[in-house]
């Protein structure tokens, strides 16, 4: 699907704010990545390098209620845990992301009340931006696992929804997709292509969710998105073979030095291959790409070994 089509898409999720949204120019229609609705003030849609403000609106509680209401098809008891999780998963794999006061029930959020922003992350599958990046680690002999960093809206999902695609093409694959969002599944049904041999667990915890693939699917790649804790199940997956294919968020390759958790993953030889996504406008701008073999390694990562801007003239820039 093109930029555009995804805009229209996502914005017919949103009936009381569709005419204005509607005359936001071509120019960022075809690049919007993000619609921030918040009450009180005008609707905002950002795109990679700008966001475009439309001063002709000004969000309403009722609105954005109104909202709510079209993503749970005017059945709010169906979609309480998605509401508790604080965001739904839209028909065409769009995110609607909500803040407001937490209802706590037993130490746990039972849902959302007040709601006062809708954050609408525009779901758009770029066909092919891995490709280059696949082709440099997926067939060396030592792969073990690929760590993609970046910063926020840098394309980590992006990239790791399309190397999943390759991947799954002669490889079994089990794809985490807590969110939903990157297989764009809606009612269970996967809407992005995410290749021929690719099973997806959707709406459990990641860690349950690596431990469910790895008893009951025999995967031989696992795929997972913006990891935080997962560090013993992914370590395990290890020990049995799998191999690991995941993102985690960190400004570059600097930062990631001041990571525990990368440092783990690395340590437990989770990984051994760690890509640096630069956030601009290409889809999956690679910053750079380095083999680590333990944690010793990981100390040294400069641009005098990364492998994608010339250690190796096989290695170049998409």
């Amino acid at each position: 699907m093109k930029t555009t089509e995804n805009y229209l898409s996502a914005v017919k999720m949103l009936p009381p704010f569709k005419n204005f949204l509607m005359q936001v120019p071509d120019t960022v229609k075809e690049r919007a990545i993000e619609i921030r609705i918040r009450v009180g003030r005008p609707i905002i849609v950002e795109t990679p390098e700008e966001r475009f403000i439309c001063n002709n609106t000004k969000a309403t509680s009722e609105g954005i209620y109104e909202c709510i209401k079209h993503f749970c098809d005017y059945s709010l008891y169906s979609f309480e845990n998605e509401i508790a999780r604080g965001f739904i998963t839209l028909k065409g794999g769009h995110r609607a992301g909500f803040s407001g006061s937490a209802v706590i029930r037993d130490g746990k959020v039972h849902t959302i009340k007040d709601i006062s922003s809708i954050n609408i992350r525009i779901s758009c599958q770029h066909t092919g931006c891995a490709e280059r990046l696949f082709s440099l680690t997926a067939f060396q002999q030592d792969f073990r696992g690929l760590l993609i960093i970046g910063p926020p809206l840098s394309a980590k999902t992006t990239l790791l929804r399309d190397y999943c695609r390759l991947v799954s093409a002669f490889k079994k694959a089990v794809l985490i997709d807590d969110r939903g969002e990157i297989s764009a599944s809606f009612r269970g049904v996967p809407q992005n292509d995410i290749g021929l041999n690719c099973d997806v667990l959707c709406g459990f915890c990641k860690s349950e969710a690596i431990t469910i693939a790895v008893k009951t699917l025999s995967p031989e790649y696992i795929f997972c998105d913006e990891v935080t804790g997962e560090y013993n199940e992914l370590s395990e997956c290890s020990g049995l073979g799998v191999k690991s294919v995941i993102t985690m968020h960190c400004g570059g390759i600097t930062d990631l030095g001041i990571n525990n958790g990368a440092r783990e993953l690395i340590a437990s030889r989770v990984v051994n291959y760690i890509c640096s996504l630069e956030k601009g406008r290409r889809i999956g701008k690679i910053g750079g790409l380095w083999r680590v073999d333990d944690a010793e390694a990981f100390d040294c990562l400069d641009d005098s070994n990364n492998l994608y801007i010339g250690r190796n003239n096989t290695l170049l820039p998409i």
